[in-house]
């Protein structure tokens, strides 16, 4: 299915519309349903949105937790490869964005 469709479908569960653009922003940082290429074009499976859902629930701030950590640290990575403490205010920025370490995935299921 399309985007479009995918998103439609997904706002089932969750109670409220999701949007294309949402959808599009969880896949730009590896955090939405998986995609499969056909030509040109990305499309959605039905049964990978549901397993989506399964693992990670119908709570869409749940679907992006941890992402703004893993920014953070790439970023870090980044900064020490490369000797430039620069990045340290935006990494400790990006890190008060996310839950604390005692937050549990499996509570998203």
């Amino acid at each position: 299915m399309t985007s479009k469709e995918a998103a439609t479908y997904l706002s089932g569960p969750v109670g409220f519309e999701v949007s294309t653009k949402f959808l599009r922003g969880l896949r730009y940082v590896s955090r939405g349903p998986v995609v499969e290429k056909r030509g040109s074009r990305l499309v959605y499976r039905k049964s990978t949105l549901d397993a989506f859902l399964r693992e990670n629930g119908t709570d869409p701030t749940a679907w992006y937790a941890g992402m703004w950590r893993e920014v953070a640290d790439q970023l870090r990575a980044i900064a020490d490869s490369a000797g430039d403490d620069g990045f340290n205010p935006l990494i400790e920025t990006l890190e008060k964005r996310d839950p604390r370490d005692d937050w549990d995935p499996d509570d998203a299921k």
